[in-house]
């Protein structure tokens, strides 16, 4: 009776560690990709001051795309380590990212957010918001699609 009990008590513990929806399947939990998430945009600013491979092979898909406002969509993590580094020009930029919203599936997961691009001297030279589109590759949560607009007024001709 004793073994009876202790492998029902095991049964019921390890059944308690997991999700389930209500046809028994495994259920998606979005809190570590949010986590995920979020430390990655404490240090995506570093993008406009790397020209390194191996930074963006561990935040983009190899088939990435980033469909910048006012360009033509940019095909593929090194398109993308291209635009972003700009041979070293935007290496004074500073970024600051804050999902406002992140939800989806094993499959996908869609970042809601703002951005603000701010300055030493106090001034917010551009804000705007985006959605981004994360999917694994090789294990590892990454960026697959991003886009983005600005806030500001467009400039005065």
């Amino acid at each position: 009776m004793r073994l009876l009990f202790l492998a029902a008590v095991i049964l019921l513990a390890s059944c308690s560690q997991h999700k389930h929806d209500h046809d028994g399947s495994a259920k998606f939990d979005i809190e570590p990709v949010r986590a995920h998430i979020d430390n990655a945009n404490k240090t995506y600013g570093e993008r406009f001051t790397s020209n390194d491979t191996a930074f963006y092979a561990a935040r983009y898909c190899m088939d990435a795309v980033i469909m910048p406002e006012q360009m033509g969509a940019i095909h593929g993590r090194d398109s993308i380590r291209h635009f972003n580094y700009n041979g070293g020009n935007n290496k004074d930029f500073k970024i600051s990212i804050t999902a406002t919203s992140v939800y989806g599936s094993a499959d996908a997961v869609i970042e809601e957010g703002v951005y603000t691009f701010p300055g030493d001297d106090g001034v917010i030279y551009d804000k705007g918001k985006f959605i981004a589109i994360w999917k694994q590759e090789d294990g590892k949560w990454k960026l697959f699609r991003e886009i983005w607009n600005t806030d500001n007024a467009p400039p005065k001709n």
